[in-house]
């Protein structure tokens, strides 16, 4: 009799804040986290074999002498639907080493903003149950890009890194609740803007990495995932513009430093942010987009003498 087969598309990721890193949380409802393009790692670890000298030719055994689990996937950038409530992927930033800073309505100036942290950074229980089949992490901490291209939908794109648990089977899939998830709004004129010095870019793609170095060290007396540095970037493409408009290349010579902001919706709340006040213009290159050309700029996201004010994300 064959198996009854799996479906790779009846899935549920529920993410919870924990008290106490590496001790789970069950997640709840409200805790499910609107994804796409889920990789799920069931099992990693570090393989050591065994070198076994034999009289013949022939593969030795090798030993997993760590493990834990890995997740990879996409959430909607998007905004809130009312000012001042927090967003149903705070927890994921939490995780990657940001503090959330809110300001609830009736507050006029409502808003939650995030900033990247240094110390203290917490962890999340996470669930991801692939058609009654429930893979937990615990412990788990991770890194986080944001993809803003021209024509497309924009996305945050996290990996997460946790403690690995055996597969448990569930008897029903876990109840979701999305209300926290705006529908994300496509990357076009009318949404979309971005200001490098001041200057309005025509731009075709925004990549923003977090940079953080996640490691898992599973040693006597310890297994856990942590992050140990950081080192924030951006990578823009947009129209290339005269050297009497904007000197890329004279910039990225001296090593300025120039303010940028990305702003992503029209509407006063689903409307989203990213700021960085020290951005470090790298090296230029050129490419042609329909015969127009186009410039690629990379730059490091410099903090300030006070730290941890490299960049921001307002929702």
């Amino acid at each position: 009799m064959a198996a009854k087969p799996l479906f790779i598309k009846k899935l549920a990721l529920l993410v919870a804040i924990e008290a106490v890193s590496g001790t789970i949380v069950v997640p709840v409802a409200a805790d499910a986290i609107k994804v796409s393009d889920v990789t799920l790692t069931p099992i990693e670890g570090d393989e050591v074999e065994e070198g076994i000298v034999m009289p013949h030719f022939g593969a030795s055994e090798s030993t997993l002498v760590t493990l834990y689990r890995k997740i990879a996937f996409s959430v909607g950038f998007a905004g809130v639907g009312v000012a001042g409530t927090i967003p149903g992927y705070a927890t994921l930033l939490r995780a990657c080493a940001a503090s959330a800073t809110n300001t609830a309505a009736p507050d006029p100036d409502a808003k939650t903003v995030f900033a990247p942290v240094t110390d203290d950074i917490e962890s999340v229980t996470i669930y991801a149950v692939m058609d009654k089949q429930l893979y937990k992490m615990a412990g788990a901490r991770g890194n986080c890009k944001i993809a803003v291209d021209a024509k497309q939908i924009p996305k945050y794109q996290f990996e997460f890194t946790g403690g690995f648990f055996p597969v448990e089977v569930v008897a029903n899939m876990p109840a979701v609740n999305y209300s926290k998830f705006q529908k994300p709004i496509g990357v076009n004129k009318l949404n979309t803007t971005l200001a490098i010095d001041g200057y309005e870019a025509a731009a075709s793609s925004f990549q923003f990495d977090f940079g953080n170095q996640v490691v898992k060290q599973d040693l006597m007396s310890i297994d856990a995932t942590e992050i140990t540095g950081r080192s924030s970037t951006l990578n823009v493409t947009f129209r290339n513009t005269s050297a009497d408009v904007k000197d890329w290349i004279e910039m990225a010579r001296v090593g300025a430093k120039v303010p940028v902001l990305l702003t992503h919706g029209q509407a006063a709340t689903n409307t989203v942010s990213i700021s960085a006040p020290l951005a470090q213009i790298g090296k230029p290159t050129f490419s042609d987009a329909d015969g127009i050309q186009m410039v690629e700029i990379p730059m490091r996201l410099v903090p300030s003498d006070a730290g941890n004010d490299e960049w921001a994300i307002t929702v």
